[in-house]
């Protein structure tokens, strides 16, 4: 069983995914293992998932919910239970693409933490889902990323090695990763690394030879193709092309 929440989010057995009868009950999965490393009482997940609803019907929908979740993650009532009015989810079990990246995320960059991580991040963290409660850890996941992207001081060059360039603009954080930390070893390089923000349409805005990286929502790590012109060229073109629907907030 393998809980996933970069990218194609989802609960997945053997590679197929699976369903716990309930979106609701999946939400509040995520919502617990998000916030797996505090209290979360009960009535903040009644006033997030049953706003308008009489507390006796939440409260017994509520148990019928973190039973779905128990059984469709074969997980005993010790590990998912109410207790003095909180909620208690016991993670050390769960194997998660979220819960792995936080743990190496404390870790003292090097090669391999900086590997496994661009192997996790194959997305924004819970992609299409705008819930107010999901967008401050998907701001925190691309804080870290972007912390991540500025240790490219990268020695194994064999690490690196790509055998054809992608055929599509959207491409993986690890796929990034490797194109930049190989064109800062270049004398001209090949493409302009930004971190950007914007509500455009990414996809219209770009050419066919840059590549980005969604990071969370309306944020992007864009490789853009250097082509003839410089960086300062570059930004007055982006401001143009963007119609000033552009912050730049990072230059890699």
């Amino acid at each position: 069983m393998y809980i996933k929440m970069f990218g194609e989010y989802g609960i997945y057995l053997k590679n197929e995914k699976i369903l716990l009868n309930s979106k609701k009950a999946e939400y509040i999965l995520y919502y617990l293992i998000l916030n797996n490393k505090r209290k979360v009482f009960v009535n903040e997940i009644l006033d997030i998932f049953f706003e308008g609803y009489e507390e006796s019907y939440s409260r017994k929908n509520l148990n019928t919910l973190l039973y779905m979740i128990r059984k469709g993650l074969n997980i005993t009532k010790e590990e998912l239970k109410i207790e003095k009015n909180q909620i208690f989810l016991d993670t050390k079990k769960l194997k998660c693409d979220y819960l792995q990246f936080q743990k190496l995320a404390e870790k003292k960059p090097s090669e391999k933490v900086l590997n496994e991580i661009t192997k996790i991040y194959t997305g924004e963290l819970l992609r299409d889902l705008d819930f107010d409660w999901i967008i401050p850890f998907r701001e925190l996941c691309e804080m870290q990323v972007l912390l991540i992207t500025q240790q490219l001081n990268i020695k194994d060059e064999n690490i690196f090695e790509i055998q054809n360039l992608p055929t599509k603009n959207e491409i993986q954080m690890e796929l990034a990763i490797k194109l930049i930390a190989m064109d800062k070893k270049r004398r001209n390089p090949m493409f302009y690394p930004l971190i950007i923000k914007t509500t455009e349409n990414i996809k219209d805005k770009i050419r066919k030879s840059d590549f980005y990286v969604k990071l969370s929502q309306n944020t992007y790590l864009v490789l853009f193709e250097t082509g003839d012109s410089n960086i300062e060229t570059l930004k007055h073109i982006l401001k143009l092309r963007f119609k000033n629907n552009l912050k730049i907030l990072e230059e890699l």
